[in-house]
């Protein structure tokens, strides 16, 4: 059953009930219509236990074969599954539904994602060269990244300081940038991180200089707990 790795979409991805099945998913195969209901589709495990990324349903994901909880008893094989494809170039979901027709949908095919929540305007992060990144599908983001010289794209990080000095950059809430006619910039147009725009964020700096950061405010009253604590 699982002699190589293949493609399949992702039908239901289990949040609940016993610990053993929290995190499956339930897939068809790529040519294979959406079915009316997903009880008796097989199921596929996380491949990695200590970094949780689970898919959406209608993202596409690459399934192989390893042995299952029983194996030493049965002999049985399973499936596990990899990181969703990154088709859209989104970090906030990669989904490829299957095309319903009219029967389909009078039949009541299942079409909805749950409680996850759609959101066009989250953009991918803009990458310099050696950085590593992770990015969540709301727009959390971690950069292991550095002082930069002679970019593509200049950023507030590099204006001072040696090239390959590291900066860590955490960031909770991206900033929403409007392009003409006010409207939001679409998703897959990448971003860099605004210590100004985005919610929150955390900057861990080795002899850089932040450019264009603007204080809550200097008075204070502004901060009465930690001022009170200074003296």
């Amino acid at each position: 059953m699982f002699s190589k790795v293949k493609a399949v979409r992702v039908q239901e991805v289990i949040m609940s009930g016993s610990s053993r099945f929290i995190g499956n998913i339930k897939y068809t195969n790529l040519n294979s219509s959406k079915p009316i209901s997903t009880k008796q589709l097989p199921f596929a495990r996380p491949l990695l236990n200590n970094i949780s990324q689970y898919p959406v349903v209608n993202e596409i994901v690459y399934i192989l074969g390893g042995p299952w909880w029983d194996f030493n008893k049965k002999g049985e094989l399973g499936g596990y599954y990899l990181p969703p494809l990154n088709i859209n170039g989104s970090p906030n979901h990669n989904a490829q539904p299957n095309e319903f027709t009219p029967e389909e949908i009078e039949a009541g095919v299942e079409t909805g994602l749950d409680y996850f929540k759609e959101i066009e305007y989250i953009r991918p992060l803009l990458p310099y060269l050696g950085d590593i990144m992770l990015e969540g599908r709301y727009g959390q983001s971690i950069r292991f990244g550095s002082t930069i010289s002679g970019s593509h794209a200049p950023n507030n990080w590099s204006n001072e300081g040696i090239q390959g000095n590291p900066i860590t950059i955490i960031r909770n809430g991206q900033t929403n940038e409007f392009g003409s006619e006010n409207q939001l910039k679409p998703g897959f147009e990448h971003i860099l991180e605004d210590i100004n725009g985005d919610d929150s964020s955390i900057y861990l700096c080795s002899n850089q200089q932040i450019s264009n950061f603007q204080k809550a405010g200097i008075s204070p009253n502004n901060h009465p707990a930690s001022y009170k604590h200074m003296l």
